[in-house]
């Protein structure tokens, strides 16, 4: 049941995807508790000397998260699965969490007298006012996205549950003629997440109604592309995928190739390394 649990499929925590930011916030939240809390000797010393290591404080921890995020979290948690899930956030929670208290602990060596700090009380502490620092930001953003950690449901269709519906008058609709004639497909550009190539025939992913639809034609995918190709945000990134730009909700790797997560979509797409160039060009433009 936990195993299962902790498998669970979420969106990334903001603060694990942008290091910078985990920085500038924890950089804040850990002068402001130094500042409130004054856990250590801090107001034992004159006011600008005072005022001066609380922003050291602040800029240790928050160089602590940045480090641990860019460092370990990036590297050695995110990389090794397409998807982001429970127990991966919370590895990497605790990672950085065991970064910060180290810091809080050295740094304060450095600042406050060090009679008396060499124990594993103080130790304790240390990883202490670290928890007080660090859990209001880290627990705010997985708050933003409760609903998924908690729902039953696939994240595809929790994340399609969720989606302010758009107005089919202000998109095209699309009509995808067949080979065999009798067979055509009618579906709102806005709709598009991709279409993939499987033998003789296409499929379409589509977002429909706040669920994941596909649908199949007979055809080739050089002719769907030449029927889709007066859409800019349309764009064919692999011999067998054609993504829509607007759609792609993470994309990993370099200039030999990248691996792309569309917006509720349990499927990766990738992108060929002739097309990297096409593709960062065209994707920037969608930003």
């Amino acid at each position: 049941m936990l195993s299962s649990r902790l498998k669970k499929e979420i969106p990334q925590n903001y603060l694990l995807q942008k290091p910078w930011a985990a920085f500038v916030i924890i950089t804040v939240f850990g002068f402001l508790f130094t500042l409130i809390y004054t856990p250590f000797d801090t107001a034992q010393v004159e006011s600008q000397l005072f005022m001066g290591k609380l922003i050291i404080y602040g800029l240790m921890v928050g160089s602590a998260a940045f480090i641990a995020t860019t460092w370990l979290v990036n590297p050695f948690i995110c990389k090794k699965a397409s998807f982001w899930t429970i127990g991966k956030e919370l590895l990497s929670f605790a990672v950085i969490l065991f970064a910060m208290g180290l810091t809080v602990y050295f740094v304060a060596f450095l600042l406050e007298p060090t009679a008396g700090r060499w124990n594993f009380h103080t130790f304790l502490d240390s990883f202490k006012y670290a928890v007080f620092i660090c859990f209001l930001p880290y627990i705010f953003f997985s708050l933003v996205h409760a609903p998924f950690w908690f729902s039953t449901l696939p994240i595809q269709e929790e994340f399609f549950n969720r989606l302010p519906a758009e107005k089919p008058k202000d998109v095209p609709l699309l009509n995808i003629s067949s080979k065999l004639k009798k067979e055509s497909l009618e579906f709102y550009l806005s709709e598009l997440l991709c279409i993939s190539s499987e033998g003789n025939y296409v499929v379409f992913y589509l977002s429909q109604e706040g669920k994941l639809h596909k649908k199949i034609i007979r055809n080739s995918m050089n002719e769907i592309e030449e029927q889709l190709k007066m859409h800019a945000c349309l764009l064919r990134v692999h011999r067998a995928f054609l993504v829509n730009l607007k759609k792609i909700s993470q994309k990993r790797g370099n200039a030999l190739g990248y691996r792309l997560r569309l917006n509720g979509l349990d499927l990766e797409v990738p992108v060929s390394r002739n097309k990297v160039r096409e593709f960062e060009e065209k994707f920037a433009a969608f930003r």
